[in-house]
């Protein structure tokens, strides 16, 4: 295979500008005011990405939780603490394990994400409402083409959940899907001994 020309600064600062542009971008506006639109008491990111894979995955606990956030269990205990208290989390024997305790989403935590996200929704549809469909999905590829090609640029992501299968597709943007997510990999090993747990029984 012929080796690649390295790239010029010019372009790879113009590349790096459009990254760091399109991130400020959605952290202020899908992240920041479509929150801040969508319900009336502030939840922070941490918390709309716990109502989020408890959405798609139904049930996990602190552990998998904390994994798929990148931060340290009791970080996690403080921030479960505060939407149990707020009635969008309730704690119940894991479904898997009695001997854990599983999160679940209530009623208030199911509506909360769901008005999130449909403003997120509203905003994204606006965003595209001049392209045709096929180039909303050249888009996509594109998207998560620099997601992972970012991803496998780094080794610090080895470490890292990108937290794409917490969407409603909930497949993996990077490539190799689950061999390269650390929380999905996790799962995946923890689905195995189970496997193995019953054939023995």
């Amino acid at each position: 295979m012929a080796k690649q020309a390295t790239l010029p600064l010019s372009t790879v600062d113009q590349m790096l500008k459009a990254l760091l542009v399109a991130g400020r971008a959605v952290e202020n506006v899908l992240e920041t005011h479509a929150v801040q639109s969508a319900v009336e008491e502030p939840l922070s990111l941490s918390k709309v990405q716990i109502l989020r894979l408890l959405t798609e995955k139904r049930q996990q606990n602190s552990s998998q939780v904390a994994r798929f956030l990148g931060v340290s269990k009791p970080a996690v205990t403080q921030i479960v603490d505060a939407m149990v208290q707020a009635d969008m989390l309730v704690r119940k024997p894991a479904k898997a394990d009695r001997r854990e305790v599983g999160l679940e989403l209530t009623k208030v935590g199911k509506a909360t994400f769901q008005a999130v996200r449909k403003r997120q929704r509203h905003i994204v549809r606006s965003a595209v409402r001049n392209i045709t469909e096929a180039e909303v999905g050249r888009w996509v590829t594109a998207l998560q083409s620099v997601s992972s090609g970012l991803a496998s640029a780094d080794r610090a992501f080895e470490q890292m959940c990108l937290q794409c299968g917490a969407h409603s597709d909930t497949t993996c943007v990077l490539v190799g899907g689950e061999a390269n997510c650390v929380f999905e990999q996790h799962n995946a090993k923890v689905s195995k001994r189970r496997v193995l747990r019953k054939s023995r029984a």
